[in-house]
């Protein structure tokens, strides 16, 4: 009888542990964020807003899995900016996320992808931090 109970107490444990972690994928929990690469605004670009930004590539892992987003700051808060999915196919590491290419110009930002996909992203999706 008692090993019945401790085997029932550790499936209804399991399965708690289960269904937790479940739903915190579910509600898009992040476990942690890690910046892979990140390029800055140069000094040969001025938007005259809140300059320099930066674009960050940044790994967000879940208790699942884990995908990347691409997130546009200002020099004054870094934990806020335009954030876009990273939208390449087929990242098989990030190392592969590293060879990414950013490229900054007076109109906005052109993101080369390792695969060759681009995205061009303007500048008055980011600048004041939109």
């Amino acid at each position: 009888m008692k090993k019945m109970a401790i085997a029932a107490l550790s499936a209804g444990l399991v399965t708690g542990i289960l269904i937790l972690i479940t739903l915190l994928q579910l509600m898009g929990v992040t476990l942690s964020d890690r910046v892979i690469t990140s390029s800055s605004q140069g000094d040969y670009v001025k938007y005259n807003s809140d300059d320099p930004y930066t674009l960050n590539i940044i790994k967000q892992t879940q208790p699942l899995n884990s995908n990347y987003i691409m997130m546009i700051t200002g020099k004054s808060d870094k934990s806020y900016g335009h954030v876009v999915n990273y939208i390449d196919p087929a990242p098989l590491s990030d190392d592969d996320i590293k060879k990414t290419r950013i490229i900054w110009n007076k109109d906005g930002v052109e993101v080369t992808f390792p695969l060759g996909q681009k995205l061009y992203i303007p500048k008055e999706r980011f600048i004041g931090l939109r």
